[in-house]
């Protein structure tokens, strides 16, 4: 072919091209397979390379050879070829996710081209700092803003990226730079340099018998190259970290980069500073909260190979990493790591897929991992290394019920009233109150579980029995004391809280406990206590929940009162007991899986006891204390739930023995939706191995006032069930007012 060099390396054909050459450019949108180009400059496959499209610029991959469809006279040029590339590997990472996912490959180039300036010089902005003695009464919008700053180690920022990080309003900054909160700073332009760290091995860490095993197992995949998965299964407080934290420093040493991958809630202060004990320098974090400078020269530095350690969310996998050589998955089970905004994905199935195309280890480390690896584990396709004993001689803790059937929680009276009919119906126990008062008079701290946000989840009228609903969302709007409104959940409107019914003026009240009302519970029963509550109404930022470990740590908390962002990634040695209010919550689910997560959920939270020298306890207050997940906890015997849970859905061909496909059809219009639905549930193929199911309304029916219904597409393990979906919906026209999202392998059934 003219002008085309092909050169065997590294097994791979590179395509090697001359100025002039037409080849295929892949962009980064979401519809897009690749366009004909004329290159400028010379280019190999997935140099990285300038072009426009109806005007608009874009930064794309040299992707392929052309397709040929357009006359070579009416095909553009590109603009420059940058010198940095993207590694051929990567492009088959990129047409084997796009398979999967059934996202266009575009779509997924967009997750990895996901810094705009990446390519261009740094913009000239007006930049702010956070003066930290300014005298301004704080609010929420106020203390926002000030977390960003800390959050990024208070360097200068833009007014875009202060309203990015922080989500307060311009008139919140506005504001606070005419107060002097915030000044305006010299421009001091963010460089690679300031990411760029050398890291040793500081041997501040002995590992135990069973962590130096684990460790060599993996080491030894290290030093011998090609594609291996490691389940590393260790029970909470077992040391997991370090032995990671050993593959990570090998992984390093040998030369290659390091990605260390976990969910957005256990990047905790206390987890970087042990990786800077441990490596002597901190990390490199990859996170939602980063200024648009740091992202650029992140990404920039990851491109060139100059940055080869990084600590990131989900969004890290897509970093254009050079000479990837080891990802370790922490909390490998954690739903955060299924994306299902910008198209559906699950971040550790990527991860795994990108190491078995690159030829690299890949860590999976969990003390509850997902049914699907302890699957490819118990099927050989993963080696399970396991850690049973916590690390440091600290003992498991005690793990019990309090069955509610028998012990009714206690009522109890506001402060500021000694009327006994103002008496209110509690949710706390007399034994869990019982080990409140000895956990407080023994000097130590306690959890009190609830995955709840708010006061109430339910308003209604005692009289018509009117609930307060969201308008654009089929929900309950939740009642939130601190705020005094109505919040729903699902798409962030906020209410006036209704003094009376507002169809027939009847008496409004509140059903349920969320949160705030076992806060006003805990108040009111020890008036002596000093209170935390955490969720994400109260932990806005990294910097508050930072501030709220200081606390815990310092003593300055008793009781501390949370949601599941307390359920991991946290170390407090003197937290002794842990209370679940309600263990019953995720127990009855429609989807499948909600014994599994149920079981996750509670068991990691109950390792969040014990930790120290002094023993902990755990007690779960339920009307259903027979129950399997229960049982398995109290036992933490977590084999014998998994088998059950197995074998119920090998029985019923659902995953990880079978495969699901999720079709969300949104519309405005519900008779334009209906309509579609309809028209494609006719051309709906027949399936050799599986069937289709729908459509039938979501299970919330309205989000944001779209209406939505879905189809589900069901299939044996071995089922090739993306290229029939594909088919069928290109069969069907889709309105302009219709979304079509597919979802493969869904976590989500609502």
């Amino acid at each position: 072919m003219n002008g085309i060099e092909k050169k065997k390396k590294n097994k791979y054909f590179m395509f090697m091209f001359n100025a002039g050459d037409i080849v295929k450019i892949l962009v980064p949108n979401a519809v897009n397979t690749g366009y004909d180009y004329r290159l400028s400059g010379a280019a190999e496959l997935g140099s990285y390379v300038a072009v426009t499209i109806m005007g608009r610029p874009y930064i794309g991959v040299v992707y392929g050879l052309p397709d040929g469809a357009v006359a070579p006279e009416k095909i553009k040029s590109t603009g420059p070829v940058f010198p940095i590339k993207m590694p051929v590997t990567d492009l088959q990472w990129i047409q084997r996710m796009s398979a999967w996912t059934l996202m266009p490959p575009g779509a997924v180039l967009r997750l990895i081209i996901n810094v705009p300036d990446a390519f261009a010089p740094p913009r000239v902005e007006a930049l702010y700092t956070y003066d930290t003695a300014a005298n301004i009464r704080m609010t929420d919008s106020r203390q926002a803003v000030a977390d960003a700053f800390e959050a990024n180690e208070f360097s200068p920022m833009s007014v875009s990226d202060i309203q990015n990080i922080s989500h307060a309003s311009r008139a919140v900054i506005n504001a606070m730079i005419k107060s002097g909160a915030l000044v305006p700073a010299d421009e001091r332009p963010v460089t690679t340099d300031t990411f760029v760290h050398q890291y040793h091995d500081t041997g501040t860490v002995v590992l135990n018998n069973e962590q130096q095993s684990a460790a060599d197992t993996i080491a030894k995949a290290i030093e011998r190259g090609g594609f291996s998965v490691y389940l590393l299964d260790g029970i909470t407080g077992s040391g997991k970290t370090q032995v990671y934290f050993d593959a990570a420093w090998r992984a390093y040493n040998a030369g290659h980069s390091v990605l260390l991958m976990m969910p957005e809630i256990a990047l905790t202060a206390q987890f970087m500073e042990r990786f800077s004990r441990r490596f002597g320098a901190p990390p490199v974090v990859w996170h939602s909260n980063l200024t648009a400078a740091a992202r650029r020269e992140i990404w920039r530095g990851v491109a060139r190979g100059d940055i080869r350690m990084v600590v990131g969310t989900r969004s890290a996998l897509f970093l254009p990493w050079q000479k990837l050589g080891l990802i370790v998955v922490d909390e490998e089970h954690d739903t955060s790591y299924k994306q299902e905004d910008m198209g559906n994905y699950h971040a550790r199935d990527m991860a795994v897929l990108r190491a078995k195309i690159a030829g690299f280890p890949v860590i999976l480390a969990s003390a509850t991992p997902s049914a699907e690896t302890l699957n490819n584990a118990a099927t050989g396709r993963y080696q399970h290394l396991r850690l049973t004993s916590r690390f440091g001689g600290a003992s498991l803790p005690s793990i019990s019920t309090i069955d509610l059937r028998d012990q009714r929680p206690m009522p109890y009276r506001t402060t500021d009233s000694d009327d006994a009919s103002d008496e209110i119906q509690g949710n706390l126990t007399p034994s869990l109150c019982d080990a409140i008062g000895e956990t407080l008079n023994a000097g130590q701290q306690t959890l009190l579980f609830i995955n709840r946000r708010g006061f109430a989840p339910i308003v209604q009228c005692k009289k018509c029995g009117f609930v307060a609903q969201c308008p654009d969302c089929s929900v309950s709007m939740t009642y939130h004391k601190r705020m005094g409104k109505l919040l729903c959940h699902m798409c962030g409107r906020t209410s006036p809280m209704p003094q009376t019914c507002p169809n027939c003026g009847g008496p409004i009240s509140t059903r349920g406990a969320g949160m705030e009302k076992i806060e006003a519970e805990v108040s009111a029963k020890f008036p002596g206590a000093r209170t935390a509550c955490v969720s994400s109404d109260t932990i806005m930022s990294r910097a508050a929940l930072q501030r709220l470990v200081q606390k815990m740590e310092s003593g300055e908390i008793d009781i501390v009162i949370g949601t599941q962002i307390l359920a991991k990634g946290h170390h407090f040695p003197n937290l002794t007991l842990v209370g679940v209010v309600d263990a019953d919550m995720g127990l009855f689910g429609t989807d499948f899986r909600a014994g599994e997560h149920t079981f996750q959920q509670l068991f990691q939270v109950a390792g969040r006891a014990g930790r120290g020298d002094a023993p902990g306890r755990v007690l779960m207050q339920t009307y259903q204390p027979d129950h399997p997940v229960l049982r398995a906890i109290c036992e933490c015997n977590r084999e014998a739930f998994m088998d059950t849970d197995m074998a119920g859905r090998r029985a019923a061909k659902m995953p990880p023995f079978g495969q699901l496909i999720a079709l969300i059809i949104e519309g405005q219009k519900e008779s334009v939706l209906q309509r579609f639905c309809a028209d494609l549930a006719a051309a709906a193929p027949s399936l050799d191995g599986g069937r289709i199911m729908g459509p039938v309304p979501a299970q919330i029916y309205q989000i944001r006032n779209w209406y939505r219904m879905r189809f589900l597409i069901s299939g044996d393990a071995r089922a090739n069930l993306q290229p029939v979906v594909a088919h069928w919906i290109a069969k069907v026209k889709v309105p302009a007012n219709i979304r079509v999202k597919i979802d493969v392998g869904p976590q989500n059934f609502m």
